[in-house]
């Protein structure tokens, strides 16, 4: 009896039809119209930042060419769905430009868009990377755009769309994908860990959440850090665990010792972090992403919906930084954000936050 062999939750739970994507409604939307009405561009370019579903809405799309299906497509339940999900269908061809980049790539490329497809109704070209095209290969394949095959479709997707031709760009149909919010991430979280039999608190789901900064694959690469941890549940604490965080605890009692003009405490606490084996530049990071909530706690009749916090998580933070001045917390974030950055050349950064701990302790503007 063979083993099942184990499949990472990003690929188990990639969407196989279009009502499963995340967050990309605006793309989706004119998809499904244009396979619906038979009217798909010959070129489509996929741009934004990494993990928002461009290449999972090129196979998508690719799907619903050739799906075989009358109603909805793609169906994802077809023989040429599946074929095309396992990467089997010979006329949907995926090439990564980052490494195959030359001309001579493009050209041999070129030379089988001109064969009428083998299986399905339409070959579907993915170019992943399409900015990391070399000169002499973005001129060959720009002649190839000027006078495309009928039975070809290409996308390209990238993270760098100013890199682009705009030649190139001028013939493609552009969608510019945008970060997934926190709200849709935790969403799609929550069915998944059902799926999975884990049950997880809803905090640790919105951390999870906003530590995926929009992308959905870093979410579901974390979630599978989390899960690996075999508990069969999913609380805060592993979340923290797992992404080498300090800790809301640790966190909030850093910045109330800077806030209450404590710099001995604040130092102590921080060495203590460090002393943890937590990163520096992370816990700037999180500092300032603390600082952050407590500032639009002070705006916000509503803060769960834009923070990626629980609301007991933020009813905490509110109490802690009762009394507060907001210019005092802005300051600080600002600061801390131009140390952020700066961290980044000195090859002892925790030496700097130490003298901004002692700075911002001193700000008695409350």
């Amino acid at each position: 009896m063979s083993e099942q062999k184990y499949e990472a939750i990003y690929r188990r739970f990639r969407p196989q039809t279009f009502g499963k994507v995340l967050g990309q409604e605006h793309v989706v939307r004119v998809l499904r119209h244009q396979l619906a009405l038979d009217e798909v561009r010959h070129a489509y370019l996929f741009t934004g930042t990494r993990g928002t579903g461009k290449t999972t809405l090129a196979r998508l799309l690719a799907k619903g060419l050739n799906c075989l299906s009358d109603g909805d497509r793609p169906c994802g339940t077809c023989e040429n769905c599946l074929s095309i999900q396992n990467g089997l269908f010979l006329d949907v061809m995926e090439m990564d430009a980052a490494s195959h980049n030359g001309v001579d790539d493009i050209r041999k490329l070129i030379e089988t868009i001109y064969y009428p497809p083998s299986l399905g109704k339409k070959r579907v070209i993915i170019m992943d990377e399409a900015h990391m095209l070399s000169g002499a290969a973005n001129n060959a394949f720009l002649k190839t755009l000027e006078e495309p095959p009928d039975d070809t479709v290409f996308i390209l997707a990238t993270t760098e769309p100013g890199k682009i031709l705009a030649t190139i760009r001028s013939r493609c149909m552009m969608f510019e994908f945008k970060r997934v919010s926190a709200a849709f991430i935790a969403a799609g979280m929550k069915e998944i860990v059902s799926e999975l039999d884990i049950s997880a608190d809803e905090n640790a789901l919105a951390l999870i959440a906003s530590q995926a900064d929009g992308s959905v694959r870093d979410a579901l690469s974390i979630l599978e850090l989390c899960v690996s941890y075999g508990s069969g549940s999913l609380e805060r604490e592993d979340v923290v665990e797992a992404i080498g965080s300090a800790g809301d605890a640790a966190i909030s009692a850093l910045s109330g010792s800077v806030l209450r003009g404590d710099a001995a405490a604040a130092l102590i606490k921080f060495n203590e972090i460090l002393a943890a084996g937590k990163d520096v530049r992370r816990v700037m990071e999180e500092w300032i992403d603390y600082l952050r909530s407590a500032l639009l706690i002070k705006y916000l009749d509503k803060p769960e919906t834009i923070i990626g916090r629980s609301r007991e998580n933020l009813a905490e933070i509110r109490e802690q930084t009762t009394g507060i001045d907001e210019k005092v917390l802005a300051r600080h974030i600002l600061k801390l954000s131009k140390l952020y950055n700066e961290s980044r050349w000195s090859t002892h950064p925790g030496i700097l936050v130490e003298m901004m701990i002692i700075e911002l302790s001193e700000d008695r503007d409350r």
